[in-house]
């Protein structure tokens, strides 16, 4: 297709730009470009499950053009969530533009300041498996600014606290591409609480392609919160890979809104044993919002543990996807694993699709999945109304109520109240009819 084309001269115009001088992410860039050209992106369903759901044309088609460098700084206006508490990054349009670390454990590194060394460059992608990694070799060919992120506090008391800011900027009427490229390595025995944050500039148009890595070392503890507040135009695809060492432990909490198209896909990969990772998420889709979640996890040690809950709440013309892979490989004996998917849909021109799997390749394991879609049962809605209550406040309550379930994990105060604030405050007013 020409739109094809079209997209793949712009990526590699950005290509071209970032490699017009020799890099120590040169080679990281080259290896990905060439892949990328000879490949394709996944923008043809047909034959490729992982992505039979979400059609990348939406985001090709569009008019790309290069990013203007003053809209970087311009961050600073956009309301987003404030923790005093919390050591910052600031990420816009794919660089890293400003820190404020509280925290002497907390060590960051990055391309443009020149304080990557080869080692560091080996590290990413180390996460990786090489299969259907389109999107995130389309960030490796053309990230402007890489980042190294070394936590230990293995020999503190406290939580280190870390909140990053992902900006996504532009003031033109076309469409730009952001590329921010993160690698996480937690010590061994720390313990570490991370936000992640997504957010653009009001009515910007912009896609943007990220990836994270997150290493957890042996007996180390990671609370990880994810939120995405992009734009109702924007295009969001996110890959996030962690991988759990020896004992590690990790409770994952993503919160999201919908845009005109995103898609989360997470792998967790438990390469140790007696690890225990816990994946929650909530999202939100109206208008003609599309979005995909592909929450996988991957056992490859024995004796370990995994949960997956997701909750998603539809309306207007949106479409949903949850796609939940739990692989269970051979030698992964004593594995612990359930993964649950439910959604609350409000409107009839809604649309869920949701796909929990199991591969199992051993005996001597427990594992389960479940998902459902629907609307709330009209005996659930009298008890309500019986009590006093009007058929909108009732619908409110439930809907509330059904999405508290995740949110009700969130142990941060100051994020606990921003969830409330802009999420359950602002469901939709809604009658449940029957």
């Amino acid at each position: 297709m020409d739109s094809d084309k079209t997209f793949l001269n712009y990526v590699n115009t950005i290509y071209n730009s970032l490699n017009s001088e020799e890099s120590i992410a040169s080679n990281l860039r080259n290896s990905s470009m060439q892949s990328i050209n000879q490949k394709g992106l996944p923008t043809h369903r047909k034959g490729n499950e992982e992505w039979k759901y979400t059609n990348l044309n939406r985001m090709i088609e569009l008019n790309y053009s290069i990013d203007n460098i003053a809209n970087k700084i311009a961050y600073e206006s956009i309301n987003t969530l404030e923790i005093d508490t919390f050591s910052t990054l600031n990420i816009s349009n794919g660089e890293l533009i400003d820190s404020k670390i509280l925290d002497d454990n907390i060590k960051t590194r990055n391309l443009l300041s020149n304080t990557l060394t080869k080692e560091d460059i080996a590290m990413f992608n180390s996460t990786l498996d090489g299969e259907n990694e389109d999107m995130a070799e389309l960030n490796s060919a053309i990230c402007k600014d890489p980042i190294i992120i070394d936590i230990n506090n293995s020999n503190s008391e406290e939580k280190s606290k870390l909140m990053i800011n992902i900006f996504n900027i532009n003031n033109s009427d076309s469409y730009i591409l952001n590329s921010p490229k993160i690698f996480i390595n937690i010590a061994g025995k720390s313990n570490v609480e991370i936000i992640e944050n997504h957010i653009g500039g009001n009515n910007n148009l912009y896609t943007s392609n990220s990836v994270l890595e997150i290493l957890l070392n042996k007996k180390s503890k990671l609370v990880h919160y994810r939120l995405l507040e992009d734009t109702d135009e924007s295009i969001h695809i996110n890959t996030t890979r962690i991988k759990l060492m020896d004992e590690s432990n990790l409770q994952s909490n993503a919160f999201s809104k919908g845009t005109k198209l995103s898609r989360y896909d997470l792998k967790v990969i438990t390469s140790a044993e007696n690890s225990y990772s816990e994946l929650n998420g909530l999202y939100f889709t109206s208008k003609k919002q599309h979005l995909d979640n592909y929450i996988n996890i991957d056992h490859i040690a024995p004796h370990c543990t995994s949960r997956i809950n997701y909750k998603g709440i539809l309306n207007g013309e949106s479409h949903a996807i949850f796609g939940g892979t739990v692989l269970v490989r051979k030698g992964a004996i004593k594995t612990n694993s359930h993964q649950s998917d439910k959604n609350l849909v409000l409107s009839p021109k809604a649309e869920i699709d949701s796909k929990p799997s199991l591969y199992i390749f051993v005996d001597d394991i427990l594992a389960g999945h479940g998902a459902t879609a629907g609307n709330i049962d009209v005996n659930t809605v009298y008890y309500m109304r019986s009590r006093g209550l009007s058929l909108e406040q009732a619908s409110k309550m439930l809907i509330a109520g059904f999405a508290m379930e995740i949110i009700d994990k969130v142990e941060n105060n100051n994020l606990f109240d921003f969830l409330l604030e802009n999420y359950v405050k602002k469901l939709p007013s809604y009658k449940f009819d029957f």
